[in-house]
């Protein structure tokens, strides 16, 4: 459906239990990205952003509620689907590169492209896109 958001949280929560000590980084968290469109994450420190971003790329399971990509729902895949899916449809842009310091920016962007099996000349050719 060409309505259908890129991204649906649903009641999105998530705790962590530390000791005696419950913490709830996301509460009831709804949220819908629109095909297209960018999304910065901002906020203090300590404040979720990371749990979200983990939790909505499915690289952290919710304790509780729903998240889909493209209509279809996280919980129902498993963790190499998720991983799959995150190399061939998913990016992010860190405050901090995270890149290696062995290779060139270039080398950094194409890198990924190599490990999803694209053929190396379309990867480089992408990577100076």
């Amino acid at each position: 459906m060409a309505d259908e958001p890129i991204i649906r949280g649903i009641n999105a929560h998530k705790t962590y239990n530390s000791g005696p000590m419950t913490v709830h980084a996301l509460r009831g968290v709804n949220l819908e990205i629109p095909r297209g469109e960018m999304v910065a994450i901002m906020g203090p420190s300590g404040c979720g952003k990371t749990t979200l971003l983990n939790c909505f790329s499915g690289l952290d399971d919710l304790t509780s509620g729903d998240v889909q990509i493209e209509g279809v729902s996280l919980s129902g895949m498993d963790d190499d689907a998720k991983s799959r899916y995150r190399s061939r449809r998913m990016g992010f842009v860190f405050q901090s590169y995270n890149l290696l310091p062995v290779l060139t920016a270039a080398e950094n962007v194409e890198l990924p492209l190599l490990v999803a099996k694209a053929p190396a000349k379309d990867a480089r050719r992408k990577a100076l896109v």
